[in-house]
């Protein structure tokens, strides 16, 4: 592959899904209308999702099924949604010049176990994009048919139930506004994924960088005291750019990481309460709709969040790992001063990079494990409070 394929292969999926959304980092350009496309999804989902069933909330509150239903199916992940979708969009410029740092990285990798390392991590990456957005329009289809089929009982097809200052049964109201729920759901959809695959696409790619930097300083082995210090001073500079890669996907990320940590905990609350209320229903096709939905539903959204987990801990690792990589060198076989040169990077990799939800936790298998707990902490305590009211 030609560098540019190459950087394309890593990143392309995320690019044709993120440009029909409107927020490709590489479009951003404040004096171009096409960098302001955005808006319409933002407006989508805000005007004929969010904030109607917002609305909605009062006027059902001493409903227990329909605040969970509410709760459940649509307005905390499309919340989520829009809120990534415009710190996304606000970062633009940051996050333009880490992908023209990524384009640029890859037309200086000569060595091809670095390339190798590099075009496994694309491969896993481009993988891992394709099926998260396949999966994310598997829970749309099965929510699209759950719906069909409730209204055919009801008689009257509508996407979310919410609040609307119109008469929402007559036409043309009627199709604007199930053509508005349509479009914010696959906005909301799409983003949700997208963005989650783009972070990983980031944080998978600095691991690889830092793995192929381990590597040069394990093999660091120089004639003369010049050659040495001109290697070691290639291997610094690389260390402290890919350090401040990766705090710059912390400082663009770490807000929206906490809301959506917050988020996941109500979502798979609710979502676990809807579970276990709609196996208390009749069984018939609307049942097994239901089921089948909320449960390709609460997987995605446990994998989603266990994606940010699995990728947080292995930028950890990777970058610890250089601390070892200087112990494992030829230290041994250096001069004294030359082996102490090797103390500037144990001790600056001591800190290793992380991911954090708002910079009050780091995300990693444990956190996982805590979120769900809590989730059925939560879920527990409603259930409780439900029973006794």
């Amino acid at each position: 592959m030609s560098i540019e394929a190459d950087a394309e292969y890593a990143y392309g999926w995320n690019r044709y899904i993120m440009t029909f959304i409107g927020i490709w980092p590489e479009n951003r350009n404040l004096n171009q209308a096409s960098s302001y496309t955005a808006i319409i999804a933002i407006l989508a989902m805000l005007c004929f999702c969010c904030a109607p069933q917002s609305a909605n909330l009062p006027f059902i509150w001493g409903d227990f099924d329909s605040v969970v239903d509410n709760l459940a199916m649509g307005n905390i992940t499309i919340s989520i949604s829009l809120l990534k979708t415009i710190m996304f969009w606000s970062n633009g410029a940051h996050l333009k010049t880490l992908v023209s740092c990524m384009a640029k990285d890859w037309s200086v990798i000569e060595d091809k176990r670095d390339r190798k390392t590099m075009s496994d991590i694309a491969n896993f990456t481009r993988k891992l994009a394709i099926s998260s957005v396949v999966l994310v329009q598997f829970v749309l289809i099965a929510y699209v048919v759950f719906r069909y089929l409730q209204a055919r009982e009801t008689g009257h097809m509508i996407l979310f139930r919410a609040y609307h200052p119109y008469n929402v049964t007559s036409s043309p109201f009627y199709e604007l506004t199930l053509f508005g729920q349509f479009l914010g759901m696959i906005y909301a959809a799409n983003s949700y994924t997208v963005v989650d695959t783009f972070v990983a696409i980031l944080v998978l790619y600095t691991c690889g960088q830092l793995s192929n930097l381990r590597c040069k300083l394990t093999n660091l082995r120089a004639d003369t005291t010049a050659e040495f210090q001109m290697k070691l001073r290639t291997v610094v500079r690389r260390h402290e750019y890919l350090n401040r890669f990766a705090e710059t996907i912390e400082d663009c990320f770490n807000m929206m990481l906490l809301l959506q940590m917050m988020g996941c905990s109500l979502q798979l609350c609710f979502q676990c309460l809807q579970v276990f209320m709609s196996l208390m229903d009749k069984m018939d096709e609307v049942f097994f709709s239901q089921f089948s939905f909320l449960t390709i539903y609460l997987v995605y959204i446990m994998l989603q969040l266990y994606l940010y987990c699995y990728i947080g801990e292995k930028l950890f690792v990777e970058s610890t790992k250089i601390a070892y990589a200087a112990y494992d060198c030829s230290w041994y076989n250096l001069s004294v001063h030359e082996a102490r040169s090797l103390m500037i990077i144990m001790c600056r990799a001591r800190t290793p990079l992380q991911i954090t939800a708002g910079r009050f936790c780091s995300f990693n298998r444990q956190l996982y494990s805590e979120v769900l707990k809590r989730s059925v902490a939560y879920m527990s305590c409603i259930c409780a409070i439900n029973s006794v009211g």
